[in-house]
């Protein structure tokens, strides 16, 4: 009897791999926000199976959900909303600080360290098929520096 329960959990974990395997998610997290602040930047990490593009991303902490780039310009850093984010087959797309990243803007309440913060990638492949990726995002603190400031007056 054990035997043949666990061949059915293999078989079934082996198809729900096929389905959310097309696109993982690693590493995700956020910083937590200072008082006032409005909006709050998501890091991750994924990797599409195949050619596809990120193309929509919503949360329910916040108003919207927009992909970012930095670009340098005339000596200056500028954010730019992207409508999508091609993700290369098999190729891990950082989302970070630095170049494109993820931002939460009009948060509902602060994102406090030690909670969590979900999102929905929504991922259209080449063929035009679309996977909507649920990732649930660490919040940390604001700055792990905090100690810091303190020791420089001898």
């Amino acid at each position: 009897m054990k035997k043949y329960l666990w061949a059915g959990l293999i078989a079934w974990l082996s198809i729900s791999q096929a389905v959310a395997g097309e696109v993982t998610v690693s590493q995700a997290w956020a910083r937590a926000t200072a008082p006032g602040q409005d909006s709050g930047v998501v890091s991750l990490r994924i990797t599409s199976q195949k050619d596809a593009s990120i193309i929509a991303v919503s949360s329910a902490a916040s108003n919207s959900a927009e992909i970012h780039s930095m670009v340098h310009e005339d000596g200056m850093m500028k954010m730019r909303a992207l409508d999508s984010l091609a993700l290369k087959a098999k190729q891990e797309v950082a989302l970070g600080d630095d170049g494109n990243h993820l931002m939460l803007i009009g948060l509902k309440k602060p994102l406090k360290a030690g909670d969590s913060v979900a999102l929905t990638l929504t991922v259209q492949f080449s063929d035009k098929r679309k996977e909507k990726v649920k990732v649930k995002a660490e919040i940390k603190p604001l700055t792990e520096s905090l100690g810091e400031h303190t020791h420089m007056h001898h």
